[in-house]
């Protein structure tokens, strides 16, 4: 049987020979197939094809959202086309004879159909023409970003601020900015009331344990949050506040001052969570009440695992149902609040953070009584500010480093510093602080870091800590001592305990057999946990640490990052470690090894603060000559 629906020869000849002249070389970009122009769906597609990833093809709808689809069913095309779906149709027609029984044929679009297959195909195809498409690296969502030239990008979502312009969410400059519900826009025109000083005389009101200090950090913290994802730096903030101390009106100031939408908040986060909440987004994130947890959760160390990855914009992975995994990179700008700091954090992490501390607030002190109108619009002001001001930025970020390695703040520290500083300065001036007044700040800084200043400042020494306080008892005696006491009684250092010497060797012989003896017996011990002490007239005493992974060395570094022999990087990297050049046969096992020198491993050489002189002798010498 024919089929009424398709057109005859005869039709189609029609319109073939009255069909409009193709475009020239010129207007149609390479040509796509199909009459359209090459990485185009149809002329004024409102739709446009960003590229394909896999097994999904990547669009800008009719919003400026971006979608991605591995099935373009028909739910999906009259998604993406919305409230222009007409295009669709008049683009992707079915054909139906409207004329009447018995009528020659009149050929018109069906007005609630589509050709769903041959649109699929045509935008497949476009999709594909784009090439693949990573969103990670080109997508970016509401917040601050720079160019490739460094010229400030402002996404308010429904606009986007480039070189004082706006423009409508897409393509600017080979990056995708995808249309997303609105975030507070900061202040337009040329002028208005100054939102610094207000914002300064409200940051001043809390009881800060470094009022000048701390209040300028607190103001360069809300540049940071509102400018970071353009930054090449972002620190980490942590307040630290006890009870009665005004933290929760703290968090409230920022989130009228950032404006609904304009910052990720929460009192119950998790890694998930946050990312889910950013999207492509450069928001900034406050995460009150991120207290110590259960040890046995990793809630905490997954968060702040996210914040350490944003300091440098980095990318973060976790596995998937389908197991292609799921990662992002992300921009923002952290803070924490909490009464306690948790003890997950490592030396990495600390190397990112600004520490700010409030006291409890006074008795009978007024609460500022915030007004959200108010707040937001100072806000909005300082916003804009910033971005007026953001050209000079790059001087005066480097100017303020310049003050602060002067006054001996250097490494990560000065990165931190830097940003905050002249984020601060940038929100109360056109111009750079004089350097009279940068020095001045530097000094306050400098203070601090070298009080906020770890114990463990890198790997080497976390390691060291790791295994010196091990608690090690061969004998099962009751009595137990730490690696770093045995170590002394190997050493023949005299601030061995008196009870491990005993232990060690209980002879009447008061002399140097008794002394080396106790050595010897120490050392067999330690050698049954891969460790030694050697001592010789050219390199001094020195510890051995095997590299194979014994029983001994697995146990006292399990369930930390030293894991499975990973102690053997951080022994090369204490001071004046070396690699053995031969190996070494400890308790019936032969392996290569590190020897660590003794007066590189913090606090062998020092005497326990716990036993007094009575003899009135001068105190015994650091110096390991003396004890040989």
């Amino acid at each position: 049987m024919t089929d009424l629906n398709r057109p005859t020869e005869a039709e189609l000849a029609d319109q073939l020979a009255n069909a409009p002249e193709a475009p020239g070389a010129e207007n149609g970009d390479d040509g796509g197939g199909q009459g359209r122009r090459r990485r185009e769906i149809f002329d004024d597609c409102p739709v446009t094809p960003l590229g394909v990833n896999g097994d999904f093809a990547y669009f800008l709808d009719v919003n400026g959202q971006m979608r991605r689809s591995k099935e373009i069913k028909v739910q999906f095309l009259q998604s993406i086309f919305g409230h222009q779906i007409n295009k669709l149709r008049w683009n992707f027609p079915i054909w139906i004879n409207t004329a009447e029984k018995g009528d020659p044929a009149v050929w018109d679009r069906d007005p609630k159909k589509i050709d769903h297959a041959f649109a699929s195909m045509v935008l497949w195809e476009a999709a594909s023409e784009c090439g693949v498409f990573n969103p990670d690296n080109s997508v970016r969502g509401v917040g601050a970003w720079a160019d490739d030239d460094g010229a400030l990008v402002y996404h308010m979502g429904d606009k986007v601020l480039h070189q004082g312009e706006l423009r409508a969410p897409g393509r600017i400059d080979g990056r995708i900015y995808p249309a997303a519900s609105p975030i507070p826009h900061p202040a337009m025109g040329d002028s208005f009331a100054d939102p610094a000083p207000p914002i300064r005389e409200a940051l001043e009101s809390w009881n800060w344990t470094q009022p000048a200090l701390h209040t300028q950090a607190a103001l360069g913290l809300l540049g940071v949050q509102m400018l970071g994802g353009a930054l090449d730096w972002r620190p980490v903030f942590w307040l630290l506040a006890p009870a009665a101390s005004g933290k929760s009106e703290f968090q409230k100031l920022l989130r009228y001052l950032h404006g609904d939408d304009g910052l990720v908040q929460s009192t119950d986060a998790t890694k998930s969570g946050i990312t889910s909440q950013l999207g492509h987004s450069s928001r900034p994130v406050a995460v009150d009440e991120l207290e110590p947890g259960d040890e046995r959760s990793t809630k905490e160390r997954d968060i702040i695992m996210l914040a350490r990855v944003a300091a440098s914009g980095g990318q973060w992975f976790r596995g998937s149902a389908d197991q292609s995994g799921v990662g992002g990179k992300v921009y923002s700008a952290f803070l924490f609040s909490s009464i306690l700091i948790p003890g997950v954090m490592k030396s990495q992490d600390v190397q990112r953070l600004i520490r700010l501390e409030m006291n409890p607030l006074q008795k009978g002190a007024k609460g500022l009584g915030l007004d959200p109108r108010t707040w937001r619009a100072r806000g909005a002001r300082l916003k804009a500010l910033l971005i007026r001001r953001w050209p000079g930025w790059p001087e005066r970020l480097a100017q303020w480093r310049h003050s602060l390695e002067a006054a001996g703040v250097t490494g990560r520290d000065a990165d931190n510093w830097a940003t905050v500083m002249a984020m601060a300065d940038m929100a109360e001036a056109d111009d750079v602080a004089p350097e009279d007044a940068r020095a001045n700040w530097a000094k306050k800084v400098a203070f601090q870091v070298n009080a906020d200043r770890s114990d463990t400042t890198n790997d080497a020494e976390a390691m060291l800590l790791r295994l010196m306080s091990q608690v090690f008892d061969p004998w099962r005696k009751g009595q137990r001592y730490t690696i770093a006491q045995w170590v002394m009684a190997a050493a023949g250092l005299p601030a061995a305990p008196d009870g491990l010497k005993q232990q060690l060797y209980s002879g009447d012989d008061k002399g140097n057999y008794e002394k080396r003896e106790r050595q010897k017996i120490a050392n067999q011990m330690l050698a049954s946990v891969g460790l030694r002490v050697y001592d010789d007239k050219q390199h001094g005493a020195r510890l051995f640490i095997m590299n194979k992974p014994v029983q001994g060395l697995r146990e006292l570094f399990h369930g930390s990052d030293w894991a499975d022999g990973v102690w053997q990087q951080s022994a090369k990297r204490v001071p004046e470690a070396m690699p053995s050049d031969s190996a070494n046969t400890l308790a019936g096992i032969t392996s290569r090894g590190v020897y660590m020198p003794l007066k590189s491993i913090p606090g062998l050489l020092s005497l326990p603060m716990d036993h007094a002189r009575e003899d009135g002798a001068p105190p015994p010498s650091d110096d390991l000559e003396d004890f040989k």
